[in-house]
Parts: C-alpha cells; sequence; structure tokens
C-alpha cells in the first residue's frame, strides 16, 4: 500500500485534494490508521486517481465523475460524453462571441469603460382586452425556454389556439437565476373553450394603457430597455399600473444570432394623480 504522500507524488494530486476526493466519496483510502489517521491506497486505486484527472479536464463536475465512477453501463457514459461535447462547444461559441464583441469596441474605439448607453424609441397605446393561459413557476431563468416549450406542446394537445409570442413578469425584487418566481403568458384566441388546469391557468388581461420599446440583441443588456421606460415614464408624468412584462418576439427558438433577438417590454402605466 502507498502512503498518501507517495500516493499523491505518483497520480499528481496533492494530499489536501485527496482528502477532498474522500469526503465527496469518489476516491476513499482503502485503509485509514485509526492511532494516526494515516490514509492508505492500493496500486489499483491509481487507474481511478488518472480517470479521475482525465474527467476533471473534460470539464466533468464532480457530481458528475461520481456519477460516471458509480456505473458500468457503456450507453450512459458515452450519452454523458455526447452531452459535456455539446455543453463545451455551446461555451466555445459563446467564447468566439464575447472576442468578436470585444474586437468591435476595439475597432470603433468605443468608450469601453463607460459604455454606450442606447437609445430607445418609446411608444404609449391601449393594450386590447386579451385572454392567456398563464403558468406561475419558481425555477431557474436558465429552464424558462423548457417550460414554455411545454406549454406551447400542451396547448396543441388541447387544441387550444394560441395568439401570438410569451410573456414573462418577474416578480422577485432582486436577480435571482437560481430560482426566479416569475409567471408564463401565452395569448389564445377569445372564445376558446379553455378549462384551467395542472398545467395553466385562464386569465383575462384589461384593457390598459401600456408604454412600450423594443429592444434588439442579448438579454444581458435588456435593463437599458427597463431603464429607458422608466425614465419616459417619470418624465411624463406616469406611474406603474402593474408589473412590466417582457414579450419575446424573436429568441432562442430561431437559432439566429443573439444580436437578432427582438424583445418587447411593456409597462402598464396610468396618469399620476396630481
Amino acid at each position: 500500500m502507498y502512503t498518501i504522500s507517495r500516493f499523491s507524488q505518483l497520480c499528481k494530486m496533492s494530499p489536501r485534494m485527496l482528502r477532498h476526493y474522500d469526503k465527496e466519496e469518489l476516491l476513499k483510502p482503502v485503509h485509514v490508521d485509526t492511532t494516526n489517521g494515516y490514509r492508505y491506497y492500493e496500486k489499483s486505486q491509481l487507474e481511478t486517481a488518472l480517470l479521475i484527472k482525465k474527467l476533471k479536464e473534460y470539464k466533468f463536475s464532480l457530481p458528475e465523475i461520481k456519477a460516471i465512477l458509480q456505473t458500468s453501463d457503456r450507453k450512459l457514459f458515452i450519452g454523458l460524453i455526447h452531452s459535456k461535447i455539446n455543453e463545451l462547444s455551446n461555451e466555445m461559441n459563446r467564447y468566439r462571441q464575447i472576442i468578436t464583441e470585444m474586437q468591435e469596441m476595439i475597432e470603433k474605439k468605443a468608450d469601453i469603460i463607460r459604455g454606450e448607453r442606447r437609445s430607445y424609441d418609446i411608444l404609449l397605446g391601449m393594450r386590447n382586452e386579451v385572454s392567456v393561459i398563464s403558468q406561475r413557476l419558481q425555477i431557474r431563468i436558465a429552464d424558462m425556454d423548457k417550460y414554455i416549450d411545454s406549454m406551447y406542446a400542451k396547448a396543441e394537445e388541447n387544441q387550444v389556439q394560441l395568439l401570438g409570442a410569451p410573456s414573462v413578469v418577474f416578480f422577485d425584487e432582486e436577480f435571482a437565476p437560481d430560482h426566479s418566481d416569475m409567471e408564463l403568458m401565452i395569448p389564445i384566441m377569445n372564445g376558446n373553450k379553455v378549462d384551467s388546469s395542472s398545467e395553466w391557468q385562464i386569465k383575462q388581461l384589461p384593457e390598459q394603457f401600456v408604454a412600450t420599446t423594443l429592444h434588439f440583441g442579448s438579454y444581458d443588456d435588456i435593463g437599458y430597455a427597463h431603464m429607458a421606460l422608466e425614465e419616459w415614464t417619470d418624465s411624463n408624468g406616469y406611474c406603474l399600473e402593474g408589473p412590466p412584462y417582457e414579450t419575446y418576439l424573436k429568441g432562442t427558438e430561431c437559432d439566429c444570432p443573439v444580436e437578432e433577438y427582438v424583445t418587447q417590454i411593456s409597462f402598464p402605466v396610468m396618469k399620476k394623480a396630481k
């Protein structure tokens, strides 16, 4: 058997890391001396240690590595590899996009420190009364598309005629990407005989004045559109009469560059009392 010091030399892992892998039940020593706490490893464990290192290089998380070590199902392992390849490919595409944006900033000689604030055209109009299917959720923002797709699929199954793009109201007081409180809404044809179910509620949004603007591009910068609407609302003597909502006219479903995304932001408003 090898001491933890010698084993760490063989597998090129620090003793601290080996202790961590023991705690995570990835690579436990074959023997721990109860008198002094010394840990000992066998030769056969070197292969496991090197596999863990390789999987870490492949950007697998510790829970994912644990699942791989605990299975003898080759199909499951190959499936996990394919999923990781797709994940890394998406990450590479994102980095390429970031590099392109940075190069464009340099070429345009933009003020990188202060940035360039966009201008937005604000429109005020009356939103007609509209029926929607609605679902209130507490989910990861990254999973939002999955739930929207599910609503579309359930609507098709129930022969519900949908009108227009999905909208989302965010109720969180602060940004909560891992547990966001939101309401998904999709307009439906008036007169559809649709019952509320475990999948959705039916709501009637009343006729209402709304101030709107369009945001083009990444959702990361959508805060500028909200700021523009807030400033317009305040400077023109209006106040909010309900929560703002975002309508995704063109987004992830279009399989297009993020620069082509189009989102409408709407503020239900009313005139301030004098």
